[in-house]
């Protein structure tokens, strides 16, 4: 016979009624309430919609949620799955006990607020935490403390087939002391809208670096796509396979980490001293770049030497060497002392050099450099690497260096696990669904670009797919658009990755409803992937919203090409989104806009605002058939409308008038 726990006169009624059938069908009074991993202390709620909420319990048992002055009942079916839906509530400031009973179990979450919830995801420019070399990060961090501003980032998790759940934890505060953690647009997205509409704001982060568009779609949106339908009908979605593989991959990088770590084969044969024969490495003169020196997206170790003379006493005072790297991880040794480990992690790329270390005659400078994505740059066409002394006189370290990977062992590639088609969507999307939120905003496409022609359709698919299974009707999606990267052209080009996906990313402004795009064109860095300048990325999303989501009386986004028409052998071209005017914030307008004749020739033109137009001229061209602005991976991009929103890149036809 079962035995009946002790409950308030409430519950002994519930329990009652299900009694016999808990008693005769087997089913044990232990079993354990659940709720959906997402749920958490200190969790903000989607206002002005019901509010799901979902777990599991004893099968055919009884659950009552409560909020507030709100009560849900509710029965888990056959499996003991249940889901309920609280009345709609409104951001009043107040915080709650969430309180979810079953007849043996009580689950509270305490701290709960009612506001605007918003899914943030994509790759490594939304995963960029706080804590990175951000723009300003000590006095952002220092001044983050805004307690009605809540956090959830998800685990990184994969999984071949969907799952239903993930770890549960609690939302994160927004203060200085957690703050490192959090991804910088979400962050600023978040700050804005809280100080400008004055409610709370929950932000769920789910988001991974170096990850495809298509590793966050359901298979069953991504097989409609010709592109990937055999992939997905042909693979193998065993989870014990997979788990193996994730496994195996895992510990590639753990090898991979420990060599990198722990290897100096290199310090061990003597390539950081002075008499070491260096005959047999490769040679390439400074600036170098991974793709300069052949490798491309190269994983492993290298190392680097460049060889000086010392000619006069006064020269042996060098006390300070700048050198500008970008890797993952170096040691530098100078005459083979090691005189600093993570130069590219310093701020100003100076080091400070040992009284008496170099020497008359010849010295050498040697450098092992980690080397992940094939990043594995020193200096660029702007910035020489030099000794230098307290007098200001330098050692200039250009021309010729030498470098060797063959050193030290190699390692395992990139374990591109986490870059498979659904894998993401499966462990970091499904289990959140249906939790309640106001819209999303997504920064992903460096891992898309040179797949540009597919990237509008796949996108309109993922905010298809992601409104189908939250089913909120068409909340909005906000979008950024890819931030200037990679050198700069000097003459205008037609055919470029990035310029081409940019545009196929604003495609998705005509062909899915109630979206919008943050324009970066002017804030990226050449060199970077990831550009420090979160703060405007944040704030741009945050204008789009203004104008689409909150409906305020502003414009969300820059000047929009309208229409280009000929005037004599002048191109006048109009725009939207300007009802304050244009604004060029560079010396000229040399270089930003480019003009192709009839044979597909692309030519500089000369460009003046006039009014809400501006008028473009080549005298290369005398018949402009297209016109183009900021059409490249970095261009030159300085114009504006007043809001001090960028002009968003095109490469439009030009209309011939007669």
């Amino acid at each position: 016979m079962c035995k009946i726990k002790t409950v308030n006169n409430y519950f002994k009624k519930l329990f009652l009624s299900t009694y016999f059938f808990i008693c005769f069908s087997g089913i044990s009074l232990n079993a354990q309430l659940k709720v959906a991993g997402i749920f958490g202390d200190n969790a903000i709620l989607q206002r002005n919609i019901a509010i799901p909420v979902w777990g599991s319990a004893t099968p055919n048992s009884k659950i009552a949620i409560y909020i507030g002055v709100n009560r849900v009942q509710v029965i888990s079916d056959s499996v003991g799955k249940w889901k309920a839906y609280l009345p709609s509530m409104y951001a009043d400031g107040k915080s709650y006990e969430l309180k979810i009973i079953s007849e043996n179990d009580t689950i509270n979450y305490k701290n709960i607020m009612i506001g605007d919830v918003w899914l943030a995801s994509g790759q490594s420019n939304m995963e960029y935490r706080m804590g990175s070399d951000l723009l300003n990060k000590d006095v952002e961090i220092n001044n983050a403390n805004y307690p009605s501003i809540r956090f959830r980032i998800v685990d990184n998790v994969t999984s071949i087939v969907p799952i239903s759940d993930i770890v549960q934890k609690e939302w994160k505060i927004c203060n200085s002391n957690n703050i490192s953690s959090f991804s910088a647009v979400s962050y600023f997205f978040a700050r804005a809208l809280y100080l400008d509409q004055n409610i709370p704001v929950g932000i769920i982060v789910a988001s991974r670096g170096a990850t495809g568009i298509e590793t966050w779609m359901s298979k069953e949106s991504l097989a409609a796509n010709p592109d990937f339908t055999a992939l997905l009908n042909s693979r193998n979605e065993d989870s014990v396979n997979w788990s193996q593989y994730v496994k195996k991959s895992l510990q590639l990088e753990l090898d991979r980490s420990v060599i990198a770590k722990t290897s100096f084969q290199g310090v061990k044969i003597g390539a950081t001293q002075v008499g070491y024969n260096d005959s047999a490495w490769s040679k390439t003169n400074f600036p170098l770049s991974s793709i300069k020196m052949g490798y491309g997206s190269y994983w492993g170790l290298i190392w680097f030497r460049k060889s000086f003379t010392i000619n006069d006493t006064a020269s042996i005072n060098m006390d300070s060497l700048f050198l500008p790297l970008n890797d993952q991880n170096d040691h530098v040794y100078i005459n083979g002392v090691e005189v600093a480990t993570n130069v590219s992690k310093l701020k100003n790329k100076t080091i400070k050099i040992p009284s008496g270390l170099i020497k008359l005659g010849m010295n050498v400078l040697s450098i092992r450099m980690y080397v992940n994505w094939g990043t594995a740059d020193i200096g660029d066409r702007y910035t020489n690497s030099y000794f230098k002394n307290t007098s200001g006189e330098k050692i200039i370290l250009d021309k010729e260096w030498l470098h060797n990977n063959a050193i030290e062992p190699a390692v395992a590639g990139w374990q591109d696990y986490y870059n498979k088609a659904t894998v993401n969507y499966n462990g970091m999307i499904n289990p959140i669904i249906p939790f309640g939120i106001k819209g999303f905003i997504w920064y992903q496409g460096e891992n898309n670009a040179s797949k540009w022609r597919q990237y509008t359709a796949l996108q309109n698919r993922l905010i298809k797919d992601w409104r189908k299974y939250w089913n909120l009707g068409d909340i909005p999606f906000l979008f950024v658009q890819l931030a200037s990267f990679k050198s700069r052209s000097e003459v205008p080009l037609n055919d470029d990755d990035w310029a081409q996906f940019r545009d196929a990313q604003k495609g998705t402004l005509l062909t899915s409803t109630n979206t919008a795009m943050a324009t970066t064109i002017d804030i990226g860095d050449e060199f970077n992937i990831h550009p420090a300048n979160k703060q405007d990325v944040g704030y741009r999303l945050y204008q789009a919203a203004r104008q689409h989501v909150y409906h305020l009386n502003v414009i969300g986004t820059g000047p929009t090409f309208k229409s280009a028409f000929t005037e004599e052998s002048h191109v006048r071209i109009s725009f939207d989104n300007i009802d304050g005017g244009l604004l060029n914030k560079g010396n000229s307008l040399v270089q930003n806009f480019a003009l192709a004749d009839s044979t597909g020739k692309w030519f500089w033109a000369d460009a003046f605002i006039d009014g809400q137009t501006i008028y473009v001229h080549s005298k290369y061209v005398l018949h402009p058939v297209r016109v183009q602005y900021a059409w490249q991976s970095n261009p030159i991009a300085t114009l504006y409308n007043k809001e001090g929103l960028p002009m968003i890149p095109f490469n439009e036809k030009v209309v011939q008038l007669k």
